[in-house]
């Protein structure tokens, strides 16, 4: 997955970088009326440069499947959890909103375990200098 975006600081070989949505999730309005996303990328280049983002696009699906899928399951798991132990529906509800907010801290461990990994950062692929 290949995105240009444009460097609006560096320090410590780390790149804050702005992106544009892409086109097909500007009418989807689900992130509010933001149209752009600020992502931290490693790496060096002119701040006001634009540059050339590839993250493999298996790494991106992986990433999105596992941000979707691990609140799902936490919350199906406390909901069969409240329902079994407290067996009314509205401790089921309690305990699966619970659980569903833990696998915020899940997703955490797990996120720090990808940052360590390579293949998953973005890479850098072509700088182009800001034009005056």
């Amino acid at each position: 997955m290949l995105r240009t975006g444009k460097v609006v600081s560096a320090k410590n070989g780390e790149l804050q970088v702005c992106f544009e949505r892409p086109e097909a999730c500007q009418h989807c309005r689900a992130c509010g009326e933001m149209h752009e996303s600020l992502v931290t990328i490693p790496g060096n280049a002119p701040v006001g440069s634009r540059i050339d983002v590839d993250m493999p696009e298996k790494q991106v699906l992986k990433a999105s499947f596992l941000a979707y899928v691990i609140p799902l399951l936490m919350l199906l798991a406390g909901l069969a959890l409240g329902e079994l132990l407290f067996q009314t529906e509205t401790w089921a509800a309690l305990l699966g909103i619970l659980c569903m907010g833990a696998s915020w801290f899940v997703l955490r461990l797990i996120d720090r375990r990808m940052r360590a990994r390579a293949g998953w950062h973005p890479q850098i692929v072509a700088v182009h200098p800001e034009e005056e």
